[in-house]
């Protein structure tokens, strides 16, 4: 056998160990994607859908109600994500009436939603958090995941305090906020029940747990496109008309 037969026969059989591995690689992302529940379409909120108890705050949580309440009827602007269309985050968009759709690979999930927010990236591939100490907190937080039989057990730290911090219940999310969440479907795959379970000791005396049931979209369901346009003069009455004649 001469050295360049030589070197096709190596360079053949290198080609081959590429494109079993690949081969394997597939099989085993869709054996491991197969072997649990389909999260994936898009998941709409209804009348009977939330279900939160009052939120065991803190005194601090509770003066800090008060005090946003009371700005609120003077006419100042509290809601200044909402007012200024910069992301809300987490949990405001878990609980938004659009319908919000979820994208699974065995890598991670991925959770978009209609109005003005970042996608959430759930982490399903075995890492951890970053360091808190290089790692830049956002209005999503930094989300990993892993499978618990049937169950999708998210967990959420790296929170800011910018976006719609409400907690449905009472309270608001920051840099101590630490959220649970579980995902499982229900009634055959027509709903998707999610618990969250916030703890936060600036705002919670215990863990604050509520359920929302999210009801599964027509398959032929598509996204929108949501619009904010922050100079617009009807968004919280801020902005100052133009003089008249």
């Amino acid at each position: 056998m001469t050295f360049q037969s030589t070197r096709r026969s190596a360079a053949a059989l290198c080609a081959g160990a590429v494109l079993i591995a690949a081969l394997a690689a597939a099989q085993e992302s869709r054996a491991a994607a197969a072997a649990h529940p389909d999260l994936g379409g898009f998941w709409e909120l209804m009348d009977d859908s939330k279900k939160v108890p009052q939120a065991p705050i803190t005194q601090a949580a509770r003066d800090a109600q008060t005090a946003a309440r009371r700005a609120t009827q003077e006419g100042q602007i509290v809601g200044f994500a909402s007012r200024w269309c910069h992301h809300l985050g987490t949990p405001f968009i878990m609980g938004d009436s659009a319908p919000l759709d979820i994208l699974q690979t065995p890598r991670e999930t991925a959770i978009l939603a209609e109005v003005q927010s970042a996608a959430r990236h759930i982490y399903t591939d075995g890492r951890g958090h970053p360091d808190p100490e290089t790692y830049d907190p956002t209005t999503n937080g930094h989300s990993v995941g892993h499978w618990e039989g049937d169950t999708l057990v998210v967990d959420t730290v790296g929170f800011n305090d910018k976006g719609n911090t409400s907690i449905p219940g009472g309270g608001n999310r920051g840099p101590q906020s630490h959220l649970v969440e579980r995902y499982k479907l229900i009634e055959g795959g027509k709903k998707l029940s999610v618990t969250f379970t916030w703890t936060d000791p600036t705002q919670f005396t215990a863990p604050h747990t509520y359920e929302f049931v999210y009801y599964r979209s027509p398959p032929e369901t598509y996204a929108l496109e949501y619009f904010c346009d922050a100079s617009e003069a009807a968004r919280g009455g801020s902005v100052v008309p133009p003089p008249q004649d």
